[in-house]
């Protein structure tokens, strides 16, 4: 069974979800799915999809989540003003703890937590992952892990000034989307013409404050202490947290080296135990379009 619902997370702030139930089906934890920067539910289709051969809402009880200002989610409290800050990783890591406490209490959807959960999180969506350990208080003994895909780290990420304002504008237009698929987030020929026009729309339609805050604010955001203060305490409250990793082998974004030389170590620091790190082949950073079947083998073994 599949619907759409949204939650209020903050005064004017709607955060929208895709659920999947998942009747009849044995100690699975709840999957949760959290998009890249320019992405939406819509970006996890291939791994949410009934028919797809590679669907996990067809396993596992799976929510996607539609990050503040993405997507189907709105913050009219935003629109007012040119702050970065409704758009931050902390701001959008609130509302995902509160969105997962609000499913906790909800007749339709507690049953999903009977076997702990498992944030799932692409690129932004990663680092956003992380920082929600931090939010999920009265929840976090019943989270079993990580999933973290092509993700970003929870250190700053500097870049030089005009590598930023080029950023800022790589989403103002048809043609600047698909010069970034082309140039950092796709390899040639491994998205459909669908899959390509997906990226186009979702990345259009993001709200124009949260379009710039990744690159000029929420990258640049250290949410490492709060990471590892919340990962502390799920170590000695529950069994250790298990994660998986994955990266796109050919991904100029968030590269192999920074991924297993910071990301890996991190997470080892902090008493989580790495069940898998790989490299999806012939891929760039999209990987649930390019590449699902890697995430779906990996989720599959790992939880």
């Amino acid at each position: 069974m599949e619907f759409s619902k949204k939650f209020e997370t903050a005064p004017e702030c709607w955060i929208n979800t895709r659920i999947w139930l998942c009747p009849g089906k044995d100690r699975k934890p709840l999957l949760v799915l959290l998009h890249y920067w320019g992405g939406s539910t819509e970006t996890w289709h291939k791994l949410t999809d009934p028919e797809s051969p590679t669907s996990l809402s067809a396993i596992y009880p799976t929510v996607a989540i539609d990050l503040r200002g993405w997507g189907e989610s709105n913050d009219q409290s935003s629109s007012i003003g040119n702050s970065f800050q409704p758009f931050s990783i902390r701001s959008m890591a609130s509302d995902v703890g509160t969105v997962l406490q609000k499913m906790k209490s909800d007749a339709d959807t507690k049953d999903m937590f009977d076997h702990g959960f498992v944030l799932v999180g692409h690129s932004m969506g990663a680092k956003v992952a992380l920082t929600t350990a931090n939010d999920l208080n009265p929840l976090l003994p019943e989270l079993k892990g990580f999933v973290l895909i092509a993700p970003a780290p929870v250190t700053p990420m500097i870049l030089p000034r005009e590598v930023i304002e080029l950023r800022q504008t790589a989403y103002d237009c048809e043609a600047s989307v698909r010069g970034a698929m082309a140039h950092d987030l796709a390899q040639e020929g491994m998205l459909s013409p669908s899959d390509a026009d997906l990226v186009v729309q979702g990345s259009l339609r993001g709200h124009p404050l949260a379009k710039k805050s990744w690159p000029a604010y929420a990258m640049q955001e250290d949410v490492s202490e709060a990471v590892r203060n919340a990962l502390g305490q799920v170590r000695h409250e529950n069994s250790p947290l298990k994660a998986v990793v994955i990266y796109g082998e050919n991904d100029p974004v968030e590269p192999q080296e920074r991924v297993v030389g910071e990301v890996v170590p991190f997470l080892e620091n902090c008493g989580v135990e790495i069940v898998s790190a790989c490299g999806a082949e012939n891929v760039k950073h999209l990987i649930p379009l390019e590449s699902p079947e890697v995430i779906y083998d990996q989720i599959c073994r790992g939880f």
